[in-house]
């Protein structure tokens, strides 16, 4: 696979740390799949790559879905060796675990699908991207009256989905909210982020039911 140039475009929009994000559970008689319950939440892109629906858009080839299922593993083992601890060694292999998922992803991946990706982690973490992600603020040129709105409307979200009770339409409408907050030329913006929309094959899940894994998922990322 060519390493493509717009990958550094992809990271300055901002990737989730595996190193202190979710920690995948093995799932017996089969992969590890990342949970729909995680949907609405900033995620590491590779972690996303474990979804069937995922692999789909963006037409991954067996062999590239077999890797990164691998590359998963290994990166999640070596983040669990360092949960919970702290110092300048657990700094360093956090930033390494990061450092190895961007370099699979642009080795892995096409141009084209990195590209996509991106689009697609967008759509996953849905309108928290917009103020979670510096350079997407930026990009929208938000107004401080729009900031505030939109973290009333996400510390709504985030309350809700703390006590396991949003569901896939409820963060369905909380995303529409907080489009109709932007202005007809900085809507345009966004969809041109977004791009065409992924058919996330989502189930139906019961309040407060949630991924035992995702008990360890983190949301404390550096500015990007």
């Amino acid at each position: 696979m060519r390493q493509g140039h717009g990958w550094a475009i992809v990271i300055a929009l901002g990737c989730s740390i595996i190193g202190t994000g979710l920690l995948p559970a093995r799932v017996k008689g089969g992969e590890w799949t990342l949970p729909d319950t995680r949907l609405g939440i900033r995620t590491a892109p590779l972690l996303l790559l474990s979804r069937p629906d995922v692999q789909v858009d963006l037409r991954l080839e067996p062999g590239q879905v077999t890797d990164a299922q691998r590359t998963i593993d290994e990166l999640t083992r070596r983040a669990a060796a360092v949960r919970g601890k702290s110092g300048a060694a657990v700094v360093a292999e956090r930033r390494a675990i990061d450092e190895a998922q961007v370099d699979w992803l642009s080795k892995n991946l096409t141009g084209n699908q990195l590209i996509r990706l991106r689009q697609i982690e967008l759509q996953w973490e849905g309108a928290s991207a917009m103020l979670s992600r510096p350079t997407v603020a930026e990009y929208l040129k938000l107004t401080s009256e729009q900031r505030q709105t939109l973290v009333q409307m996400l510390s709504e979200r985030n309350a809700q989905h703390s006590r396991g009770a949003a569901s896939p339409k409820d963060l369905s409408v909380m995303n529409n909210r907080a489009q109709a907050v932007l202005s007809v030329s900085q809507k345009e913006l966004w969809d041109n982020l977004l791009g065409t929309p992924c058919k996330f094959a989502l189930s139906s899940v019961p309040p407060r039911s949630r991924d035992d894994a995702t008990q360890q998922a983190g949301h404390s990322q550096p500015p990007r």
